[in-house]
């Protein structure tokens, strides 16, 4: 089959065909129209002949005509999108999925890189009695006046979705807070009415549930009030639309870089619902930032006040007014002045500042030259990938694990994707490492906490994972990050 393929392929590229197939539109829905044009070329000077072309299940015989040398030969459909089509997602994302292993129905679909697209198009050519039967997917094709003329594959959307603000809502006591999502048309004329859906013991409150928007790609900010009861369980935060009296609940997530294809995720429209049991010291935070994480929305959502320092801010500012000083993951592998402000941030620590230094890469590609904390230590590439490796307290009477919020096993539980990365080697005696953890069949690592005292404050590196487990709202993550913030000051 794959050498009798190649061999059609070889045929056409010595034919000089070329065909194509795309949409005046970058999206329709199933039960809409869409309208495509078709066209087909030949370059070489032998016979050849447009038999037919079949896409979606009809044919469309009335094209049959000989191709001529160098001649365009273009055809406009205006077609309706079959509504038993699915929407466009990958695969492996349509279930949910659960510890490392994709949820796949259909076992055929397994290592296939990428759908087989409903919207093909077969051109039946004849070249010299040889019939070929050549596949094209429907696209889209727009001209950026930089980039030339742009492809990206022709999608399958539900007429709207509905996307929350965050992937987790963490609350820290009784007090309503305001949720808003975006509903976005992807048809024309589109009205309905938000359906918002808690676990039991929230109360949700849709403020103006209906909708109505006029021209595909309108959007609209919904509100909801959420508060949580004393007997309220964490659980799934879930939104729906309802439209014409049928329930849609997606929302689309795009990705778009220069150097990759253009891609989008369909996702159910989820978030986590979280009443953490939460005491602070202090309010006042700054973040340096790194490479890019949500920490600083994270802080934000339980209380904090948290300044983002730009180089100008930590050359400028008096940091005596903050808390605690966190920087942002790889950091010193992304910010240079960093190094320029190293005195300043040691300062800060010497005169009663905690400053949390979250991972940072130490490899070919991106090793550190920066000088970090107020004593030698190294970043190594160990790490502990299972999400459920045991956690030993190498100093369980560490404020660390003490203050303001006692912190036990159960702190470790429902972290995602792994325990922590890039962990610190060969440190000074005057760091106190504070946790021990390892994958299966290794030895234990204690690299991923340290702590020291510095004059009157703190200094702390951490490899641990807080870039993943604040933002998907996990409760232990949340209890040991503050107690790093809170680190107590020397008198």
């Amino acid at each position: 089959t794959l050498k009798l393929k190649e061999t059609e392929n070889l045929l056409l590229a010595c034919s000089g065909l070329w065909m194509e197939a795309y949409a005046t539109d970058f999206s329709g829905v199933p039960g809409g129209t869409v309208n495509t044009t078709l066209q087909i070329i030949r370059r070489y000077s032998g016979e050849a002949k447009l038999q037919k072309i079949s896409f979606w299940g009809k044919s469309d015989t009335l094209v049959a005509l000989p191709l001529e040398t160098n001649k365009l030969v273009t055809l406009r459909h205006t077609d309706v999108i079959p509504a038993s089509f699915s929407y466009s997602n990958p695969y492996w994302l349509n279930e949910k999925h659960g510890n490392s292993v994709f949820e796949i129905p259909n076992h055929l679909l397994i290592g296939m890189p990428e759908n087989d697209p409903q919207t093909k198009v077969f051109f039946e050519v004849e070249l010299n009695g040889t019939i070929l039967n050549v596949e094209r997917n429907l696209v889209y094709k727009y001209t950026d006046p930089v980039k030339g003329e742009i492809y990206r594959p022709f999608e399958i959307l539900p007429p709207a979705t509905v996307n929350l603000a965050d992937k987790a809502f963490v609350f820290t006591g009784p007090e309503p807070r305001i949720i808003q999502l975006l509903v976005k048309a992807n048809v024309s004329d589109v009205k309905g009415t938000l359906q918002v859906k808690a676990p039991e013991g929230w109360q949700v409150i849709v403020r103006h549930p209906e909708f109505s928007l006029a021209v595909k790609g309108d959007e609209v900010t919904l509100e909801c009030m959420i508060s949580p009861a004393k007997n309220s369980k964490d659980g799934k935060l879930s939104a729906s639309l309802l439209i014409n009296g049928q329930n849609y609940a997606k929302s689309i997530r795009r990705i778009e870089y220069d150097h990759i294809p253009y891609q989008f995720i369909l996702s159910d429209p989820e978030a986590a619902l979280v009443n953490i049991n939460l005491k602070k010291a202090g309010l006042n935070l700054a973040y340096i930032p790194g490479a890019g994480d949500d920490v600083p929305a994270s802080l934000k959502q339980i209380g904090y006040h948290v300044t983002i320092l730009t180089d100008e801010l930590l050359a400028s500012e008096n940091l005596s007014k903050y808390n605690a000083i966190i920087t942002g993951v790889r950091a010193y592998n992304t910010n240079a002045r960093l190094q320029a402000n190293y005195q300043k941030l040691m300062d800060y620590v010497k005169n009663g500042g905690n400053l949390i230094v979250q991972y940072n890469t130490n490899n070919q590609l991106g090793a550190v030259t920066a000088k970090i904390g107020p004593y030698p230590f190294s970043i190594s590439r160990d790490r502990v990938t299972d999400e459920n490796a045991s956690v030993t307290f190498v100093k369980p009477l560490s404020p660390a694990l003490v203050y303001p919020n006692p912190i036990t096993s159960s702190d470790f539980d429902g972290w995602i994707q792994e325990r922590g990365i890039y962990f610190a080697k060969d440190w000074d005696s005057n760091y106190e490492p504070i946790l021990a953890m390892n994958d299966p069949g290794e030895k234990a690592n204690e690299g991923s906490l340290l702590i020291c005292k510095f004059g009157k404050g703190n200094f702390v590196y951490t490899g641990l994972v807080f870039f993943r487990e604040l933002p998907a709202g996990v409760p232990g993550a949340y209890r040991l990050f503050v107690n790093l913030i809170s680190l107590p000051a020397r008198k």
